[in-house]
């Protein structure tokens, strides 16, 4: 198996080998000839040689590894990001179970609202007055009423409200509850950016849906 040699102890032998080479040559310089021989000064210099193509050999070392652990934390990543993306089933499913809630409260609200109308229609032909408490026994405890400020149709009964109420108002207001649900930012429902201004609403659907029944 070949011997492996880190970067640092490359370096190293590098130095210790070119210091060798030098200290020859300074020696020979001083002393002449006879203080080092051609055999000794050859050696030397060829050790330089060989540090330095280690030195070349330990960093390709250094270069491939870092390259192999650059491949495998991109592949860990990817791994990552595949798994985390879901898949189209996912976003499909919870797109159809939107789909068939609002297309539940559409349905609901219209009906309501032609229930309304045509209620309304009926009791104006039955000389039933708009909304008056006072009169309300005079008319079998029924009465209507026109939208107002703040206020849409509504029938009267007993005492009781029925109101037009908005699909729209309903799904925008649930959008928002699944933001505050995930405390995620209002810029998640883009493009069609919807912005509720029923607090009451997302605040207690039940209550102001009870209001509204």
């Amino acid at each position: 198996m070949p011997k492996t040699v880190n970067l640092t102890d490359a370096q190293q032998q590098l130095t210790a080998a070119t210091a060798t080479v030098d200290q020859l040559k300074a020696k020979l310089l001083d002393e002449g000839p006879g203080s080092v021989t051609a055999e000794e000064l050859g050696t030397a210099a060829l050790a330089v040689e060989h540090a330095k193509l280690t030195l070349a050999h330990a960093a390709k070392q250094a270069e491939d590894q870092a390259a192999a652990e650059r491949l495998e934390n991109l592949q860990l990543l990817k791994a990552q990001i595949l798994e985390q993306a879901g898949d189209v089933d996912q976003a499909l499913d919870a797109m159809r179970q939107l789909e068939t809630a609002a297309a539940v409260l559409i349905e609901a609200c219209a009906g309501r609202q032609q229930l309304i109308s045509q209620a309304t229609a009926a009791m104006r032909r039955a000389a039933v007055p708009r909304h008056n408490e006072d009169q309300a026994d005079q008319h079998a405890g029924l009465a209507w009423s026109d939208a107002g400020m703040g206020r849409s149709d509504e029938l009267h009964i007993d005492g009781r409200r029925i109101s037009n109420i908005s699909a729209g108002v309903l799904i925008a207001a649930a959008l928002h509850r699944a933001m505050q649900q995930t405390k995620r930012g209002p810029g998640h429902l883009a493009p069609i950016a919807i912005h509720s201004m029923n607090g009451d609403l997302i605040n207690d659907p039940q209550a102001w849906l009870n209001a509204m029944y």
